[in-house]
């Protein structure tokens, strides 16, 4: 989106993606490409607040999980710590199993 100085005239043309191009697209002059442009910026301010609002949510979004995450983090360590306490091993980072007894030779 931008204009251009052709002599003494000013053009204005929006850019937009197609595909893998960009394409070009007149506008025209005067009033409408005034309108236009005027148009084009409000579109960019209001997509440029949303941008900033989404992560202002997402930023206090994380600061409210934050304790959460760490609750269940402490939570599996502590059933970790209990189940082998108890006697239970993790095979290859599967399911807890009993641990057998030891292997008697004969």
């Amino acid at each position: 989106m931008a204009w251009e100085q052709r002599g003494e005239k000013r053009y204005y043309y929006h850019s937009e993606r197609v595909g893998s191009r960009v394409v070009r697209r007149y506008i025209g002059t005067g009033a409408i490409a005034e309108l236009a442009a005027t148009a084009d910026d409000l579109r960019r301010l209001e997509r440029a607040i949303e941008i900033r609002e989404r992560r202002a949510e997402q930023e206090r979004l994380a600061a409210a999980e934050a304790p959460l995450l760490e609750l269940c983090e402490l939570s599996e360590r502590l059933a970790h710590a209990a189940l082998l306490a108890a006697g239970f091993h993790r095979h290859d980072r599967g399911a807890w199993r009993r641990t057998r007894g030891p292997k008697t030779t004969d």
